[in-house]
C-alpha cells in the first residue's frame, strides 16, 4: 500500500472521532438579544388622502382618523400646518388606550389659486416618548370659481394712525348671480358694509365688503375672522383671516397685563 493510501485511510478512520469531539465538547450557542425599541402609539387608518379634481365648493375638507394602540395615554401637543391657508381642528388632545380620535385638515378654496395643491401637517404627540407623524392633504381646485380679493389682510396701527377703509371683492368666475346677505367680524371695534351687485362686461358678477379699522387699537396682535354669507350653495360662507396690531406692548409687561384688551377685541370664533 502507498504512503497517500495509508494517509486517506488514517483520515478517514478518525472522521467519526473528530465529528463526535465537536459535538460533544463545543460550547452551546448563545442566541443574540437585540432590542427592538417600541412603535409608535398612534395608527392612523390612511396617512395620505388624494381627492383629485373637486367641485366647487367654499371649504374642503380631509378627515385622518387614529386609534392609540399603545399602553400609556397620549397627548397631542401640536400640529403645525403647511401653510396658513389649511386649518388643523382636534376634538381633544388627550387619548387613553385604545381610544379612538381624529384629525381634520380644513382648507377655503375661495381664498386660493386654482389647480393641484399637495398640503401636509405634522402631528407631535407624547406617547410617552416624544413622536411626529405627517399627514399629507392633495386636491385639485376648479379654475372656476368664487373668490375674495384680497384673501386675507394685515394692518398695524401705532400710536397717532388714522382709520384704515378695506375694501374685499367677491367674484363668481363661474359667471353665476349671486348675492351677498350679510357680512361680519368678531370684534366690536371693526365694522362691515355690504355693497351694491355688479356684471362686468364678461358675465362676471362682483360684490363688495367694505371694512372699516379705527386708528386706535389696542396694543398686540389680535387675529380676526372676516365671514361673509352668500345665497351661493356651493359657496355659503366665505372666510378671509385679519391679522390687527396695534401699539407695540410696552417691555417689562406682560401678556397678563394685556388680558382684558386683548379679550375686548376678538370674540370666539363660531364653528
Amino acid at each position: 500500500m502507498t504512503v497517500t493510501a495509508k494517509l486517506g485511510a488514517l483520515v478517514l478512520s478518525l472522521t467519526p472521532f473528530v465529528w463526535s469531539m465537536v459535538v460533544h465538547t463545543g460550547a452551546t450557542p448563545t442566541p443574540m438579544s437585540i432590542p427592538v425599541p417600541p412603535r409608535p402609539a398612534l395608527a392612523f387608518r390612511q396617512y395620505a388622502v388624494d381627492l383629485g379634481p373637486i367641485q366647487p365648493t367654499a371649504e374642503s375638507r380631509a378627515t385622518f382618523v387614529f386609534v392609540n394602540r399603545g399602553t400609556e395615554p397620549v397627548e397631542i401637543t401640536n400640529v403645525v400646518a403647511s401653510c396658513s391657508c389649511l386649518v388643523p381642528r382636534v376634538d381633544q388632545k388627550r387619548f387613553q388606550p385604545g381610544e379612538e380620535g381624529r384629525i381634520v385638515l380644513r382648507i377655503q378654496t375661495a381664498n386660493e389659486q386654482p389647480g393641484p395643491k399637495e398640503l401636509f401637517a405634522d402631528v407631535f404627540y407624547n406617547d410617552p416618548e416624544p413622536r411626529q407623524v405627517r399627514l399629507t392633504y392633495k386636491l385639485e381646485l376648479p379654475a372656476q370659481q368664487m373668490t375674495v380679493t384680497p384673501p386675507a389682510l394685515m394692518v398695524y396701527h401705532p400710536e397717532g394712525s388714522d382709520q384704515t377703509v378695506a375694501t374685499f371683492t367677491v367674484k363668481d368666475g363661474r359667471k353665476k348671480s349671486f348675492e351677498i346677505l350679510d357680512a361680519e367680524i368678531n370684534t366690536e371695534l371693526v365694522s362691515t358694509a355690504v355693497g351694491d351687485r355688479s356684471i362686468s362686461p364678461n358675465g362676471e358678477w362682483t360684490q363688495v365688503v367694505t371694512v372699516t379699522i379705527p386708528g386706535v387699537l389696542p396694543a398686540g396682535k389680535h387675529p380676526l375672522l372676516l365671514r361673509i354669507r352668500t345665497s351661493d350653495a356651493d359657496y355659503p360662507e366665505l372666510r378671509v383671516p385679519l391679522m390687527l396690531q396695534g401699539p407695540a406692548i410696552p417691555k417689562g409687561d406682560s401678556d397678563e397685563d394685556h388680558e382684558h384688551d386683548h379679550k375686548h377685541v376678538a370674540k370666539p370664533e363660531k364653528t
